[in-house]
């Protein structure tokens, strides 16, 4: 049996949305496809990763001629519109190709993804049973009976019982690193390695609004030792992967065990930098677990400040040792960049109260709090999703959701929320005044980081443009008519 594992690719134009200025300047394979084909040795494995690669519609069918099965992940309604379409060609083209999802995308929305074509839909945390379906698949065996599986069965859905959380994660197989072409990954920090990424925890005993992280994983928060996370790492390491991401809620959830493992990092002499989301308040709590980071490697932290306004951060139920405000967003950046590490700040507009009805606060104050910039759009209704599918899977909010939804009350002012949003990236990224003061006024590591920066950003940006017009064309002259 060959399998696919497929990022679906990009057809439509969003240039503008944010996580299309992150990944111009940092792009890290998705270790989803690593672990899943640990489960499945002695099997045949392709990979398309449509964020980086720029197959055409034909590159595309092309590459799936032979195979028997591709199985998908989704995380974003953002992806929703493109793995749609992807999914249309497959069924298209190759209707007895079977079709996996999963993710946290997929595992809400099940109902519709298997209306549009899926065969199988893997639920939460379904890893540990992808192995188990594709043997059935492959040796036509019963696979009613599996757990964390929905599926249509004479076009009645069926979702099979949920199975528990893995507790011990240095139980689950090491990922099959072999599988992923590093060399098409980059990262803008200095050097001739390669980028990629890591696994260091599951899960967020935090219950913020805007996130599905926490729902999905069961409120739970689980973490690899740091033997196990030691030896990944030096697997990346042989293959020249020293420019890495580390996928985790939070750096310095538990400090102590994360001091300890940048000891471990700075004695073993991987020589790497990374990139970690980290809470304000576990900067502020724990300077010596951030001089720390900085010496085992760490170069950019990615903080959600989410707004400079405390009224709404408390609308967000986001629990903190510390007030979000202004002050102390200041003071987690002087601590960072005294340690040399960079800060990009993640920010969210468009909740009730929020920014979308005040003006924007001056380009000059994100600048002031971080080096990088990112504003993604309030969706109130995630934190209610799981009810609102389970009490009325077709109405719609569901409908809105599934795509991609502000939950605002009026186009115009989703219109009004994304102009702002996408005249403060372009001002606060591109303004000749910020572009000189980034290149010539800030120190050698900053100056130097930002040239690797712009030069990515504008380099992948034109790429991504020019292919996704091509794929748009390609569709319109006929291939999903």
């Amino acid at each position: 049996m060959k399998v696919l594992f497929l990022n679906p690719l990009r057809f439509t134009k969003r240039l503008n949305i944010t996580t299309d200025l992150i990944t111009a300047y940092i792009s890290t394979p998705s270790l989803t496809f690593a672990q899943l084909a640990s489960y499945i040795p002695g099997k045949e494995i392709a990979v398309i990763d449509g964020r980086v690669e720029d197959l055409s519609p034909e590159e595309f069918l092309d590459k799936l001629k032979g195979v028997d099965l591709v199985a998908i992940s989704i995380r974003s309604t953002y992806e929703a519109r493109d793995c749609e379409i992807n999914i249309k060609f497959i069924r298209k083209y190759y209707p007895q190709v079977k079709v996996i999802m999963g993710g946290y995308h997929a595992t809400f929305f099940y109902g519709r993804w298997l209306k549009l074509g899926v065969d199988f839909v893997l639920l939460y945390e379904g890893e540990r049973y992808f192995g188990e379906l594709i043997e059935c698949l492959d040796k036509d065996r019963d696979y009613r009976g599996i757990k964390n599986l929905a599926y249509k069965d004479n076009g009645k859905v069926i979702v099979n019982e949920i199975g528990p959380l893995i507790n011990d994660l240095d139980s689950i197989p090491t990922p099959r690193f072999d599988i992923i072409n590093f060399k098409k990954y980059s990262a803008f920090f200095p050097g001739d390695s390669h980028a990629g990424g890591i696994e260091l925890s599951r899960g967020c005993s935090y219950q913020c609004k805007f996130c599905l992280t926490s729902k999905f994983w069961n409120h739970r928060y689980r973490r690899k030792s740091n033997q196990r996370i030691l030896k990944e790492l030096r697997l990346l390491a042989d293959m020249n992967v020293r420019k890495l991401w580390f996928y985790t809620a939070g750096f310095g959830m538990m400090p102590d065990e994360d001091y300890a493992l940048c000891e471990l990092i700075e004695k073993s002499g991987l020589n790497i930098s990374w990139r970690a989301p980290i809470r304000m308040d576990t900067v502020l709590e724990f300077p010596a677990l951030i001089k720390k980071a900085s010496g085992a490697g760490m170069k950019l932290a990615l903080i959600g400040f989410e707004s400079f306004d405390n009224h709404t951060i408390t609308g967000f139920d986001k629990p903190g040792n510390s007030p979000y405000d202004y002050a102390n967003f200041k003071q987690a950046y002087r601590i960072l960049k005294k340690n040399n590490i960079l800060v990009e700040g993640a920010f969210i507009i468009g909740s009730p109260g929020g920014l979308e009805n005040k003006d924007f606060v001056p380009a000059d104050k994100f600048n002031q709090v971080c080096d990088f910039l990112t504003i993604q759009v309030y969706r109130p209704n995630v934190a209610l999703l799981p009810e609102i599918l389970s009490s009325a899977p077709e109405n719609e909010d569901y409908n809105k959701l599934f795509y991609f939804n502000p939950d605002l009350s009026s186009e115009a002012k989703v219109k009004n929320v994304l102009s702002k949003r996408k005249k403060v990236l372009f001002w606060y990224y591109f303004s000749p005044f910020y572009i000189c003061s980034r290149l010539f006024l800030r120190g050698s590591l900053l100056r130097r980081l930002y040239l690797h920066y712009y030069g990515h950003m504008i380099k992948n940006l034109f790429r991504k443009f020019i292919a996704i017009i091509s794929r748009c064309d390609s569709i319109k002259s006929g291939y999903l008519s």
